[in-house]
């Protein structure tokens, strides 16, 4: 499956758009996706490319994404039991 976004735009008007389309998601059901693949051309507010370069002067091709961050309940092992734990003893609701 493919999407496109029309250019140029600033980056944080990029993040709008693929945040506002997670409706298109919802809409078709889509609740998971095996890998996203994300080709741009860096350009200047007047739609010029620009070389993006390391902090060797080197040009970049690319990048891998280190992923979102991911809470601690995202990574919480609904197996595990919890017991209540009285705030006293001899206390009973």
């Amino acid at each position: 499956m493919k999407g496109k976004y029309g250019g140029p735009m600033p980056v944080d008007e990029f993040y709008q758009a693929l945040y506002q389309d997670r409706a298109f998601f919802d809409r078709h059901a889509i609740t998971h996706i095996r890998a996203v693949y994300v080709y741009f051309t860096p350009c200047d507010e007047y739609g010029e490319p620009v070389t993006i370069r390391d902090q060797q002067g080197n040009p970049m091709d690319g990048y891998v994404s280190a992923g979102g961050y991911r809470s601690a309940a995202d990574a919480y092992d609904r197996s595990a039991k919890l017991e209540p734990v009285p705030l006293r003893r001899g206390f009973s609701p």
